[in-house]
């Protein structure tokens, strides 16, 4: 699943393609990824011009004149700009392990669910294999925006995220921290990737539990976090199976990882051996000497 580096890659690339361009058509392929009826997204977003992308979590957000297009990429989403001064591919890259096709700038095929076709020429191309991505359609008005993400945590490289409104997040919280990092309500935008990740930066092991955290760790989390996330920004985003940017280009951060799918490898660090275990039925990936378990916690 694309997380915040992903999506943030996939915002800035599409930007210089759609900002201040009016939408010509819309074609829709399988309606189950809309959460509203195909023709009233054709019929409300047509005409309209794109004024700004943004971002929240995991979420993509088309700012239009009347309304907000939301993106959520599921699992296997991609959103590419399909140039038409462009060559296309001659074929999909299959991925060795999950058989899952990794699109470059693609013709529409039968994953192609949404096309958003625009008047200067070229479209954004919405495709997704196992169509659990969602696109929602928002009117403008006050606060709407507000009460769309308001079950979403903090938002890292804004304001928000502080050191007081990170600790207060903690409060009455039992949960241990891996399944703590993949709640959304707690900060958005964070995944299986970056959250192994981040308790590698922090010295923190994945298994222990919010009580036992001590007022240090839990700053050092909270610097921890935002390195990762930008570091994953800095190289385009992660790419094992299905993500590509804007372009439909694989990510390299995969090549930087410390611990995230690197179990039975040396620590970087410490040449300890990198262990797997599962927490919230998610593989965690850990050193047992950078991230130890603190006696009798």
């Amino acid at each position: 699943m694309p997380e915040l580096p992903e999506v943030e890659t996939i915002r800035r690339g599409l930007e210089p393609h759609v900002i201040g361009h009016p939408v010509h058509d819309v074609l829709v392929g399988d309606p189950k990824i809309l959460q509203l009826e195909a023709h009233h997204l054709k019929d409300k977003i047509r005409g309209q011009s794109i004024r700004s992308l943004g971002r929240r979590g995991k979420f993509l957000i088309f700012e239009l004149d009347r309304h907000y297009l939301i993106f959520h990429f599921g699992m296997t989403g991609q959103l590419t700009f399909r140039d038409p001064s462009r060559s296309d591919a001659n074929r999909f890259k299959r991925h060795p392990v999950t058989g899952l096709e990794r699109a470059r700038q693609h013709v529409p095929d039968r994953h192609t669910h949404l096309q958003i076709h625009f008047e200067q020429g070229g479209a954004i191309l919405f495709r997704d294999i196992r169509k659990f991505g969602k696109v929602f359609l928002i009117e403008k008005g006050k606060n709407r925006l507000s009460v769309f993400f308001n079950r979403l945590g903090l938002e890292p490289f804004t304001p928000d995220y502080n050191i007081q409104a990170f600790l207060e997040r903690f409060r009455n919280r039992k949960l241990r921290l891996k399944s703590l990092l993949l709640d959304q309500r707690f900060v958005a935008g964070i995944g299986n990737i970056y959250a192994d990740e981040a308790l590698f930066e922090a010295g923190l092991q994945p298994a222990r539990t919010i009580p036992s955290l001590r007022r240090f760790e839990k700053e050092k989390l909270f610097e921890a976090i935002p390195l990762v996330l930008k570091r994953g920004i800095d190289y385009g985003g992660t790419s094992f199976r299905d993500y590509v940017n804007s372009n439909g280009e694989p990510g390299t951060h995969q090549e930087k990882l410390m611990v995230y799918g690197r179990q039975g490898e040396s620590c970087y660090r410490c040449e300890t051996i990198i262990e797997k275990i599962v927490i919230s039925q998610r593989g965690t990936h850990f050193c047992p000497t950078c991230q130890p378990r603190r006696r009798g916690k």
